[in-house]
């Protein structure tokens, strides 16, 4: 067995558990369509996310991975932005806003590529307490968030540039701002 340094990955979730750190790991779902309605671009959307911040302030670095596939078309992304976590005490609120840095898929059945897309999200966040035993937590807290997204994914390829929207569901785990 190896004895070292905790995996790279592991970094921003024992960040997360810090006394000064807020944030969250977020795994989420949804539904995706183009806003035009279009034929063939209804599908689902998943995604991957880290957010870390001061424990102070209501405001976090945001990063994220996510995908969308639809009929027509369906594209990967990596996301930066930031995000404004209201403390769950139980339900709070959330905001989230940057870009898709970068964009790899197709539409259309031919490959697309683009950068730099706006992104916004707005959602409900409600949260569960970490269970503790005997004083001492055996469970982080978590958070379960329910969204709607809007993006407008700019292509530098023959596509044109298109919105979608997204209604997603969510779990997190981390802290909330003070």
């Amino acid at each position: 067995m190896h004895q070292g340094f905790p995996p790279l990955a592991a970094v921003p979730f024992l960040l997360l558990f810090l006394p000064g750190c807020s944030g969250w790991l977020r795994a989420e779902g949804g539904f995706t369509t183009s806003t035009t309605l279009a034929q063939g671009r209804q599908g689902g959307s998943l995604g991957l996310e880290a957010a870390l911040g001061d424990r102070d302030l209501p405001l976090a670095f945001d990063v994220a991975i996510r995908g969308k596939v639809t009929e027509g078309a369906g594209d990967g992304t990596l996301f930066l932005g930031a995000l404004h976590l209201h403390n769950p005490d139980p339900v709070g609120f959330y905001l989230l806003g940057g870009t898709n840095f970068l964009q790899l898929g197709s539409a259309d059945g031919a490959f697309s590529f683009g950068m730099f897309s706006p992104v916004a999200e707005v959602g409900m966040v409600v949260g569960f307490a970490a269970k503790r035993k005997n004083g001492i937590p055996v469970s982080a807290p978590g958070m379960l968030t329910l969204g709607t997204r809007i993006e407008y994914d700019l292509r530098f390829t023959s596509q044109p540039h298109e919105g979608f929207w997204t209604v997603n569901l969510g779990y997190a785990v981390g802290a909330a701002p003070r």
